[in-house]
């Protein structure tokens, strides 16, 4: 063997070698994430009787919601299927858990479901919602990366629908408006992690990089009975949402503690204290490498959440608004919200 053969095995090898102390690098951080009783943020009170005329929001984790006001449901996201830790460290291809995703739509009633919309086409928000569609009649709003993830899982082209910023479109007592926004500046550039366009159908199984995403939105849900919020990804584009009202918003918190203080109190600003809602709940603060009902927020290493709340509850402080966070899997009612519980204690 040659010099340059020698050389190109120890390449290969060495590169190995830091794949794999990565990868146990990784696992380590995770070893010891931060306790759920450490947030300041109350849970809202599951135990009050919801009634049969009340829109209701569920959390599923992540950015997942379903909103339903005893006819029609709305989906934000749709996430069900967790990837483990050491499929994302090592790059592995990853596809939707279609077990997972049966079992959620049937546990929890999924079953008058009229739209599904992910706040952006990453990974976290976007590996289900063709899976999703193929299990329902529901359409699927969004962007073009969007469409291509639809277009990958075969989902009928009536299922999927292009939406430009500020279009809306109305589903039974719903209407839904979709604003373009910006993608919390995390990652190694302030387009945060994968940006770009996904320009061709998204085949499963992929890698985590080929759900890129192009665009983060606002999303807003309006019902005869009151506006909600949805703001998947802590970014923002200043001015953008000055016209625009809710009564509740559904806050991302994911990668604030690396933005700081000032971004934190900025995105509070532009966001909440801009559209006078006055019910605020946490979003994206859990571990999405956890298996699906698992809540726990991520090692303080990799995104210190707690700090995070600290900065959030100062800036809400000045509106006189205390954030909540949602129970998994209980469906909690909207714009005439119980009392939260004392405690901040784990689901």
């Amino acid at each position: 063997m040659n010099q340059r053969g020698r050389w190109l095995i120890y390449a290969a090898g060495a590169a190995a070698l830091l794949v794999v102390v990565a990868a146990a690098a990784t696992a380590w951080l995770w070893r010891e994430p931060a306790a759920l009783d450490e947030l300041p943020w109350p849970i809202a009170d599951a135990t009050a009787e919801v009634g049969g005329d009340a829109v209701t929001v569920t959390w599923f984790g992540i950015s997942t919601l379903l909103f339903d006001d005893g006819d029609t449901q709305i989906l934000i996201d749709g996430t069900f299927t967790r990837p483990r830790l050491v499929d994302l460290a090592l790059f592995r291809k990853l596809r939707s858990d279609i077990a997972k995703i049966n079992y959620a739509l049937d546990e929890f009633r999924i079953d008058r479901l009229a739209a599904i919309v992910p706040v952006q086409s990453h990974i976290d928000h976007a590996i289900d919602v063709g899976n999703v569609a193929n299990r329902t009649t529901a359409v699927i709003l969004g962007s073009e990366s969007t469409a291509n993830i639809a277009r990958g899982a075969n989902v009928p082209v009536d299922q999927y629908q292009i939406l430009a910023s500020g279009e809306i479109r109305h589903f039974g007592d719903f209407t839904i408006k979709l604003i373009e926004s910006a993608h919390a500046p995390i990652g190694p550039s302030e387009a945060g992690w994968f940006p770009g366009v996904i320009d061709e159908p998204l085949e499963q199984p992929a890698r985590v990089w080929a759900w890129r995403g192009d665009a983060a939105l606002t999303i807003l849900i309006e019902h005869p009975q009151g506006t909600a919020l949805v703001q998947g990804s802590a970014g923002f584009v200043p001015g953008r949402l000055a016209e625009v009202t809710a009564d509740v918003a559904l806050l991302s918190v994911a990668g604030l503690a690396s933005l700081g203080a000032e971004h934190t109190e900025r995105y509070w600003s532009e966001t909440i204290t801009a559209t006078g809602a006055r019910q605020v709940f946490a979003l994206h603060f859990d571990d999405f490498t956890r298996p699906f009902g698992e809540v726990r927020l991520p090692p303080a290493i990799v995104d210190d959440v707690t700090e995070a709340a600290r900065w959030l509850d100062a800036a809400a402080a000045n509106d006189e608004i205390t954030v909540q966070r949602l129970p998994f899997g209980i469906p909690i009612a909207l714009f005439a919200i119980p009392a939260a519980s004392p405690g901040g204690a784990s689901p």
